[in-house]
């Protein structure tokens, strides 16, 4: 039987791959696998691990099947939180801001496609502004920190406070945001129950 916890050691050996497979804008970094892999746990569109995998790797042909199993355990790990456990962001609010940026661009890598798909649907309104507002919340941190501090030195707002503020709103919609994904995907008739 195939063991599918995600362990200490996966998470390394995956860092140390991804890190050996930076080839500048194309490369994840384990943050924005995280975020990449939550999205497409999300997906109405049931993403086989082929897709999904060429897609982390880059494509790549020789990657060994350790690294190959660390993938396949990192996704039963977060698809066991988003169905089962409950999810929770894989950093906290005090993480450096390039961990939450990548979380952020890997989160809006893997929905883009169905995201897109879905806000052309005919849906209401009501379904319409949940799915961009928890998306804009999720997506937040995909921002430059530098457009973050000048936005909040225009309006006055101390920057540790707003971003805390950001962060707790993601945690809050994160734990739902499937559950909204499979809401919209069947009110748009695109998809089935």
């Amino acid at each position: 039987m195939m063991e599918f916890d995600f362990k200490p050691e996966q998470q390394v050996l995956l860092s140390e791959y991804l890190g050996s497979r930076s080839n500048g804008i194309e490369a994840m970094t384990l943050e924005g696998v995280q975020g990449f892999l939550f999205a497409v746990v999300c997906s109405p569109d049931g993403v086989e691990p082929e897709q999904w995998l060429s897609e982390v790797t880059c494509g790549d042909e020789h990657v060994i099947e350790e690294v190959v199993f660390a993938f396949l355990a990192l996704h039963h790990h977060i698809s066991e939180q988003v169905y089962n456990s409950g999810f929770k962001l894989p950093f906290d609010e005090s993480a450096p801001w390039i961990v939450m940026h990548q979380w952020s661009l890997g989160f809006l890598r893997g929905s883009q496609g169905y995201l897109s798909t879905l806000s052309q649907a005919e849906i209401s309104e009501e379904h319409k502004e949940a799915l961009i507002s928890t998306t804009e919340l999720l997506g937040f941190f995909s921002l430059e920190q530098e457009q973050v501090e000048t936005y909040c030195k225009t309006t006055g707002i101390e920057l540790d406070v707003f971003c805390k503020a950001q962060y707790e709103l993601a945690t809050q919609v994160a734990p739902a945001f499937a559950e909204l994904v499979e809401q919209v995907a069947i009110a748009s008739g695109l998809y089935e129950d």
